[in-house]
């Protein structure tokens, strides 16, 4: 092998190494801390969904979540054990090996250089560190949308026969991403439009047809699977109208609300959107039904309210860019206290680092559009699938990737212009676009301060480790979650029960009046309250709290079965 063939795989082995190196930096760090090996919030849920798929690999029913990361935490499982620790080192592989990927990608859309440093851009990410860490579908997003840059990128700079080969892996692989985030679906007809403009005349059908064939090749599987268990043919996931209805209905403001409160994580959206559309309805609904249901409620508000919707996409977009990270039940915030790593990559090297730096790209790349189309239409048909719903730091991870790209581009353009003597006029106006975008990223959104997200990542962690038996972590980490954020209320009430269930009824009372102060209408908390007076012989003021929950919840069976128990204990003393 020649010199200069050994010089690009030894750097890529290198960026792999400091990438691979940089993640097991993020899990040692983690380690000190509960949130290594203690899953949160839709976490539990696809764990719990790779252990049903170990047993049952077909499963039942329409699929309404996205299946692809459940099948792969299935498999990881089957192959290395079941553990959070051992998803976690296998996602920081997948996340080495992405930042490999959008390297040679980058060398054949652009150059040698351009590739390695945005792939040196991804490997030091802070949101790319902290979503590859996550036991969560963020992983498989990064490593497919790169995956995806890579073989079209073989596509359009391929010849012959291997040019259709690759244009089959790019259906195929597109497949699989659409399986991991169902808005994926819309770059097929933009990356044939790709190919279609880049590509000669007489290639174009073949590539064309090859990508489209790549496509269904993992998608119809799917399909007929949903239709064997179902009844109905979908292509991927039924819950597109939930989710629809989610980014667009009169309460919206862009970010995520559940359909019912505190019923945020994926299985009970699910069961709320069945119910409450059946119940609308009056009989049962298949699931294409119930989705259609949302999506009718959605577009009926849309067409009721266009100057409404129109303010609430233009706020989603903005939401979309902002540099800061818009958190799920993961919070970066609590990884980045632990890790210097994520903390420095999220500082220097964030969404808004890498939006600001993409714009320069954008324009710098303009003269050769033509064969880095596919990075326009990427990163604008993936902005575009997720504006309609509601924006997470997590729904724009796929971004980063092709981000990367352009701002590595852009990057490498300006240091060429600086080389130049005088220095060109175009370094100033990159430059200036380069800082223009990072204000506009940088401006403020609202939402909640980071103390309350921490205290957020700590109620959610002790969602958990309640739901486990850990109960004396549980206790620990609600009062972490109260120290960080006091207004927490239902921290109070989850606190309150749990040392209600210690016997500690003086500090439950104290924590269910604290929760009843923020929420005087909560009828659970109501319930908490009065059962610790009950066990604590104040029987009138216990009667009191009963009454009020079932004046706010008639058929509160806990409150009925307190009255109950209250009358006994009254019996009892006469």
């Amino acid at each position: 092998m020649k010199e200069g063939e050994r010089r690009p795989g030894l750097a890529l082995a290198v960026l792999f190494v400091a990438a691979l190196g940089l993640r097991f930096a993020v899990l040692a760090a983690l380690a000190r801390t509960p949130f290594l090996t203690t899953l949160v919030g839709d976490s539990v849920v696809y764990d719990a969904w790779a252990d049903e798929i170990r047993r049952d690999v077909v499963g039942h029913d329409v699929f309404y979540s996205a299946p692809l990361y459940p099948y792969f935490l299935a498999a990881v499982y089957a192959v290395f054990g079941h553990g959070a620790l051992v998803a976690r080192v296998v996602q920081a592989i997948l996340g080495a090996a992405t930042c490999v990927l959008v390297a040679t990608a980058g060398a054949r859309l652009f150059s040698r250089r351009v590739g390695l440093l945005a792939g040196a851009l991804v490997a030091v990410s802070g949101p790319c560190l902290f979503f590859g860490a996550l036991v969560h579908k963020a992983s498989l997003d990064l490593f497919l949308t790169a995956a995806l840059l890579d073989v079209a990128s073989r596509v359009v700079t391929g010849q012959g026969a291997s040019r259709l080969r690759w244009a089959f892996v790019s259906g195929a692989v597109l497949g699989a991403l659409a399986l991991a985030r169902e808005n994926a679906l819309l770059l097929f007809p933009l990356l044939g439009v790709a190919f279609v403009a880049v590509l000669e005349r007489g290639a174009r059908v073949r590539a064309v047809a090859a990508f489209v064939v790549g496509g269904a090749f993992v998608l119809m599987p799917v399909a007929l699977r949903n239709r064997a268990v179902g009844g109905e043919l979908v292509l991927t996931t039924s819950q597109f109208g939930a989710n629809f209805y989610l980014g667009n209905h009169a309460d919206a403001d862009g970010t995520y609300v559940p359909l019912r409160p505190g019923h945020a994580d994926v299985a009970s959206e699910h069961a709320d959107a069945v119910e409450i559309a059946e119940r609308a309805a009056g009989h049962e609904l298949t699931a294409r039904e119930v989705s259609s249901y949302w999506s009718s409620r959605a577009w009926s508000w849309m067409r009721a309210h266009p100057g409404d919707w129109a303010r609430l996409t233009a706020r989603k977009w903005r939401l979309l860019w902002s540099a800061r990270e818009i958190p799920d039940s993961d919070e970066i915030l609590v990884y980045a206290d632990a890790s210097l790593v994520v903390r420095l990559g999220a500082t220097l090297f964030g969404f808004g680092t890498f939006a600001a730096l993409a714009a320069a790209g954008l324009v710098a790349s303009w003269p050769a559009r033509r064969r880095v189309a596919i990075l326009y239409l990427v990163v604008g048909g993936l902005a575009a699938a997720t504006v309609p719903f509601v924006i997470f730091g997590r729904y724009r991870v796929a971004l980063y990737p092709p981000l990367a790209l352009f701002a590595a581009a852009g990057v490498a353009r300006m240091f060429e212009l600086a080389r130049e003597r005088p220095p060109r006029v175009a370094l100033a106006g990159l430059a200036s676009l380069v800082v223009v975008a990072a204000v506009v990223t940088a401006l403020p959104t609202g939402g909640p301060s980071n103390d309350v997200r921490r205290g957020t990542a700590f109620y959610n962690l002790a969602v958990t480790q309640d739901a486990r038996g850990d109960l004396d972590e549980a206790v620990a980490s609600y009062r972490r979650a109260l120290a960080l954020d006091p207004t927490a209320a239902q921290a109070h009430v989850n606190l309150g029960a749990l040392l209600a269930r210690g016997g500690a009824f003086a500090e439950a009372i104290a924590e269910e009046t604290a929760a009843l102060r923020l929420q005087p209408r909560d009828a659970i908390a109501h319930v908490d309250l009065a059962n610790a007076l009950l066990e604590s012989g104040h029987l009138v003021e216990a009667e009191a709290h009963y009454r009020q929950a079932l004046r706010l919840a008639p058929d509160q069976p806990d409150a009925l079965a307190g009255l109950e128990a209250l009358e006994n204990a009254r019996a009892g003393a006469r």
